[in-house]
């Protein structure tokens, strides 16, 4: 409500005022004659100064008024603090419905089956003291860590989910990571070397011929979040964005066996083999003399390590619209079925955890110990052999997955850096062997 302008009958004060003087007794006044006002009166001077205390407060009261700083303050002071979670559900509830709802859910939302969920919280409790707060239990200590890496959902989100504050999120979030890290000790280790051929179909009849192969190896990019100077030596591969180059083994279980993370984007996967095999805080599993791994041309052919023909057609995708023709054709063809193993375990793990396609800005060893906890929960989630829907979708021998992380800069001379002529002699021979072999099938169809 705006105020009412004053006007001047607002202010008028009648004053007392002498006879007019006039030489005739008529009504009419003389314009020639000047009336005089007498001077006021104290009674006069208290009733104007009253009459303009009176308009003052009249105009204070149609005002809007300002507060003063001191008013501001204590008015806030006296405000009662709004709480940032006031959700009804709390987080120990939503927990309950989620373990005790569809379990549909659990996969979705935890990205592993209830079973798995509820055994892997067991584990924790008894093998790496992972115990309940005063306000939050395991599960749901395991349950926020488990959004942020399978959703790659920031703080803020899960706070509100879980009603819990960013202090208290990101304390449980590195208790469990580091408890990850003893966990990923456990899960990933070697394999006994001992020959599975417990694998139906064509996929058995080559494990025969390759008999000596006890797993594949290969490097995948996981994306990484790193600081504007240290970019450079993270753009891998013709790729804008940075990138972790991690080197695994898995055997064909899809199970990983040994990984390496941590290493730029830039750096060849042969360099990271080399490095890895002369590491000795990580003593890199050599298999016996009679095995081998199965790698891409990346890597040099030398004992330990069989590697395809060079140029000569390789990829699965290559021989979609012509079969292989030639002894080395259908060596290379073979050897690509059975190493794909570690393209479909890489593919499993990447649709697992979204967070590896798309890191959250953590600090660069956070990412890599990230990185690490995603791969032994794989183990952990395919040793339990409960049903799973992603080892499901990537189960099939012939699922072909496209490799987007190929050094496409391969040089020979680099990836024959190490190796003894012996060993390269040996693994040729014995190439050529299998070769003649898969030459000789009557029926040659994978």
């Amino acid at each position: 409500m705006s105020a009412r302008p004053l006007l001047e009958a607002d202010f008028h004060i009648p004053l007392p005022t002498s006879s007019l003087h006039s030489s005739t007794s008529s009504n009419t006044v003389n314009p020639s004659t000047s009336a005089t006002v007498a001077p006021p009166t104290p009674s006069h001077l208290l009733r104007c100064r009253s009459l303009l205390r009176r308009r003052s407060l009249l105009c204070r009261r149609l005002s809007p008024p300002l507060p003063s700083p001191i008013s501001f303050h204590i008015n806030r002071r006296g405000m009662k603090r709004m709480r940032d979670n006031d959700l009804a559900m709390t987080g120990h509830k939503y927990m309950l419905e989620l373990l005790q709802g569809n379990p549909k859910q659990c996969t979705e939302l935890l990205r592993m089956s209830r079973e798995s969920f509820v055994r892997l919280c067991a584990h924790f409790r008894i093998n790496y003291s992972l115990k309940d707060s005063k306000h939050v239990s395991v599960e749901e200590k395991m349950a926020m860590f488990f959004m942020i890496i399978g959703h790659n959902q920031r703080y803020v989100v899960i706070k509100r989910r879980f009603q819990h504050s960013k202090q208290t999120l990101h304390k449980f979030f590195y208790e469990v990571l580091d408890k990850m890290m003893l966990f990923a000790k456990d899960m990933i280790v070697p394999t006994s070397f001992n020959p599975n051929l417990n694998i139906p179909g064509r996929s058995k009849r080559l494990r025969r011929i390759f008999k000596g192969a006890v797993g594949a190896l290969d490097g995948t990019l996981i994306h990484a979040v790193v600081p504007t100077k240290e970019q450079d030596l993270y753009r891998g591969r013709g790729k804008g964005d940075c990138y972790q180059n991690v080197l695994a083994i898995c055997d064909f279980n899809m199970i990983f066996t040994f990984i390496v993370a941590g290493w730029e984007g830039v750096a060849h996967d042969a360099r990271i083999l080399s490095e890895a095999l002369s590491d000795s805080d990580a003593p890199f599993p050599f298999p016996p003399q009679d095995k081998y791994y199965l790698c891409d041309a990346a890597y040099a052919h030398i004992r330990g390590f069989m590697a395809p023909y060079r140029n000569v057609r390789y990829w699965l995708g290559d021989f979609r619209r012509r079969r292989a023709l030639t002894n080395k054709e259908k060596f290379n063809h073979s050897h690509a079925k059975l190493r794909n193993v570690i393209e479909r375990a890489f593919s499993v793990l990447k649709a697992r955890f979204p967070i590896l396609k798309r890191m959250a800005p953590f600090p660069f060893v956070t990412q890599r110990n990230i990185t690490i906890a995603c791969f032994a929960l794989h183990n952990f989630i395919r040793k339990e052999g409960l049903s799973d829907e992603f080892f499901t979708q990537y189960d099939q021998p012939n699922v072909t997955v496209q490799d987007t992380d190929v050094n496409v800069d391969a040089d020979e001379d680099e990836v024959e850096a190490h190796g003894t002529a012996s060993d390269r002699e040996y693994m040729s021979k014995l190439r050529d062997e299998i070769a003649e072999q898969l030459m000789q099938l009557v029926e040659y169809i994978i």
